[in-house]
């Protein structure tokens, strides 16, 4: 198989096919050595949590680069064997709007900061031991290759495995915590601002690229709105005792389509991850088990949105709402305080977008947030307690009159 090729299965990776990839990634990056990649471990799938639209598995390639050993850890993403499966990915530009963000976007993001990095002449990666001094290190995985092909919707990504490195996936059930909370929000606000910065500076478009996700699109409206109008149902059957709530979500369900693509241009506009929950959030623990660190991961509905989009459903879906009540402000003064931080060291100044203006965004944007909870039931269903959080999601709403 050569390197232009995309995986059908895993069966067809091969030690050669991964050393092309290892030896052009690492060519771009200005290491001239010679890679010899000598043997594949196949560790299987990826652990659970790690995505559901796609199949995954877990290698390491062993062998040498200039002649001193190398032992890389691999998250090979491919294309799912479900053809129904395939068809909603396909049909949704899930698969091509994340290899277009490996290969166009955090690119351009890399430019940025090494550009803020140069001055201090160290080299920053997407991850790993290099960004460990780094002024802005980018919480998102290394990605070897990205590639899509039009003609068959096949897709593939050779990601670093941040299994490898200590990370890990927080059980849905669970929900997270407040240090858990502080990582993600803080790793948000640094793509979002290192994306103004890209976008300010021409980097990136400031109207954004065409292959964006965009709800105002008539397949990804019908498909919001068919999983919205299923969760629905599933939240009255869970709860037949709540006939008001269900009766207001069917409410919210007659507002899906005009509220989908609607959303006004706002005085900070961003690079948004469009589907930031926890299942798409890793963390890392120190030995005392307190979070350090958050990588952010599955970036199939980037789009072009105030940070609100992002927050939103982050607190609505993967938090409880004790922690909403005690921490939200909490939460969104340290989005805001990092956010400012990291444009200014961008060497922007910072927009007209004060805390006031967020928090007013924030509290408007959960009734979306809301809607992509019902329309993600299936997350939840499963679990009586993540039943119980949708359910106090919606309460919470309810009583700030907006639904």
């Amino acid at each position: 198989m050569s390197f232009v090729d995309i995986p059908t299965s895993k069966d067809v990776i091969t030690v050669s096919w991964i050393q092309e990839v290892l030896s052009r990634y690492f060519s771009h990056q200005g290491n001239t050595g010679l890679v010899i990649v000598k043997s594949l471990d196949n560790q299987g799938a990826v652990g659970p949590g790690q995505g559901f639209l796609s199949n995954r598995m877990a290698l390491v390639a062993m062998g040498t680069v200039d002649g001193t050993p190398m032992a890389t850890h691999l998250m090979v993403k491919m294309s799912s064997d479900d053809p129904a499966v395939c068809d909603l990915v396909h049909n949704l530009r899930f698969d091509s709007i994340e290899v277009n963000y490996y290969n166009l976007i955090v690119p351009a993001f890399r430019s940025e900061v090494e550009k803020l990095e140069g001055a201090a002449g160290s080299k920053v990666e997407e991850s790993g031991e290099e960004e460990k001094h780094a002024a802005v290190p980018l919480p998102v995985p290394r990605c070897y290759h990205a590639a899509y092909d039009k003609s068959t919707g096949k897709s593939v990504l050779l990601l670093e495995n941040l299994q490898s490195k200590g990370f890990f996936t927080r059980k849905f059930s669970d929900g997270l915590g407040l240090e858990e909370m502080r990582l993600a929000v803080s790793a948000l606000a640094k793509l979002h601002a290192i994306s103004y910065s890209a976008m300010q500076r021409g980097t990136l478009p400031p109207a954004g690229f065409d292959w964006l996700f965009d709800t105002s699109e008539e397949a990804a409206k019908s498909a919001i709105t068919q999983v919205f109008h299923d969760g629905l149902e599933q939240f009255a059957t869970t709860f037949p005792d709540q006939p008001e709530l269900a009766s207001m979500l069917r409410r919210l369900g007659e507002r899906v389509p005009g509220i989908l693509g609607s959303e006004e241009e706002g005085p900070l506009m961003v690079l948004c991850h469009g589907d930031c929950w926890a299942n798409n959030i890793m963390f890392k623990v120190n030995d005392a088990g307190v979070p350090i660190d958050a990588m952010l991961v599955d970036w199939q509905c980037v789009c072009r949105a105030p940070p609100s989009n992002d927050l939103a459903l982050l607190l609505l879906s993967s938090t409880d709402r004790s922690l909403r009540q005690q921490h939200t402000n909490d939460l969104l003064a340290h989005y805001h305080s990092v956010l400012t931080t990291t444009v200014q060291k961008c060497g922007l100044d910072f927009p007209p977008y004060n805390l006031d203006m967020l928090c007013a965004e924030y509290h408007a944007e959960r009734v979306s947030g809301l809607l992509q909870c019902v329309a993600s039931y299936d997350c939840f269903v499963a679990d009586q307690a993540c039943m119980e959080r949708l359910r106090d999601s919606v309460e919470e709403l309810r009583e700030s009159n907006l639904i």
